[in-house]
């Protein structure tokens, strides 16, 4: 019963040790690192979230007199997603010193997702007298909006904030696949 005992936690610690110290020893190649993190395509590393309200009026007249007269006031959610394109040109080097360490290239982070949420549309009024609101009447306002909430992002620093995320991600990928140190370039 002893001896079983022994056996049955000695033989899986030794093969857990001997796996460990092989998986150690060998470290993937650059083209396996390379390929890797390619397979992501694209790394949304930051998400944004804006609540704008809307307000659109449209008067028609003729001869000076109103014709029709459409109003309408509501708010929407538009998402700014930014991160690193994987698709486009990435370098991934060995240090020629420390095998472990990568020297890694990546492309500027850029505003992968800029999207009104229709499905949040919440309306607070609206008057149509003479004619009805068609999403084309209110279209122009939702693509300025999302203008507005692009270069609000920019200010905030999301592309900043999507390097560094970005980066974060990368190296806790590398780190796990056995690289001890990572050194960053930019194209």
């Amino acid at each position: 019963m002893r001896r079983l005992f022994l056996f049955s936690i000695m033989i899986p610690t030794i093969l857990g040790l001997l796996l460990t110290a092989c998986s150690r020893l060998s470290s993937p190649s650059t083209e396996e690192l390379s390929e890797r993190i390619r397979t992501i395509l694209e790394l949304p590393s930051v998400e944004y979230r804006y609540k704008e309200i809307v307000y659109v009026g449209v008067e028609k007249s003729f001869l000076f007199i109103p014709t029709s007269s459409k109003e309408v006031l509501f708010s929407v959610e538009i998402r700014v997603q930014a991160g690193i394109d994987l698709q486009q040109p990435f370098t991934v080097k060995r240090d020629i010193r420390n095998p472990r360490k990568i020297h890694l290239t990546l492309p500027p982070p850029k505003v992968l997702l800029l999207d009104v949420d229709e499905g949040t549309i919440r309306q607070y009024f609206m008057v149509e007298q003479g004619s009805r609101i068609h999403r084309m009447d209110y279209s122009k306002e939702l693509e300025s909006a999302k203008q507005r909430v692009l270069q609000d992002a920019y200010k905030r620093g999301i592309l900043l904030d999507a390097e560094r995320q970005a980066k974060t991600l990368i190296e806790n990928m590398l780190f796990a696949a056995g690289v001890e140190g990572v050194e960053w370039g930019r194209l």
